[in-house]
C-alpha cells in the first residue's frame, strides 16, 4: 500500500512538474512577443521623435533668425537717432572689457 501511495505521489509530482514546464515555456513565448512589441513601438517612436526634433530645431532657427534681424534693425535705428550716445556706449564697453582682460 505504501508503494501505491508512493507511485501516486510521484506521478502527481511528475504531472505538476510537466505543467510547470509547459507554463514556463508559454511565459517565455509571451515574453518574446512582448519584447518584440516593445521593440516595434520604440522604433516607431524613434522615427517620430527624430522628425519632431528636426522640426523643433528648424522652428528655433527661424525664430532666432527673425529675432536677430529684428534686433539688428532696432539697433541700427537707435544708432541712427543717437549716434553720439552709441559711440560713447561702445567706448565705455571697450574700456570695461579691456579692464577685465587686464586683471
Amino acid at each position: 500500500m505504501a508503494k501505491a501511495q508512493s507511485n501516486k505521489s510521484s506521478t502527481a509530482a511528475e504531472n505538476d512538474l510537466a505543467a510547470v514546464i509547459q507554463q514556463l515555456a508559454a511565459m517565455r513565448e509571451d515574453i518574446d512577443l512582448l519584447a518584440q512589441a516593445i521593440s516595434n513601438v520604440a522604433q516607431k517612436r524613434e522615427a517620430t521623435l527624430s522628425a519632431d526634433f528636426a522640426e523643433g530645431l528648424n522652428a528655433a532657427k527661424r525664430y532666432v533668425e527673425t529675432t536677430g534681424k529684428s534686433a539688428e534693425r532696432q539697433l541700427e535705428g537707435a544708432v541712427a537717432v543717437n549716434p553720439l550716445l552709441a559711440i560713447a556706449l561702445a567706448a565705455g564697453a571697450g574700456f570695461l572689457a579691456g579692464a577685465l582682460v587686464r586683471r
